[in-house]
């Protein structure tokens, strides 16, 4: 996986409606998803995740 998909991912789910969004990078993996509700610093309520696998 490159930096260019990353940065696809994380358009992606900022297009979905998350404008918080994390990159956990793991052994063998990388994850691109929601930041959690704690560290988002807007109000509007996140109903559904959404996961973008590469």
């Amino acid at each position: 996986m490159t930096q260019v998909d990353i940065a696809r991912a994380i358009s992606a789910m900022r297009a979905a409606g998350y404008p918080d969004v994390r990159v956990v990078f793991r052994k063998g993996s990388i994850i691109v998803e929601a930041a959690p509700e704690a560290a988002s610093n807007t109000s509007r309520p996140k109903t559904q995740e959404r996961v973008i696998i590469l």
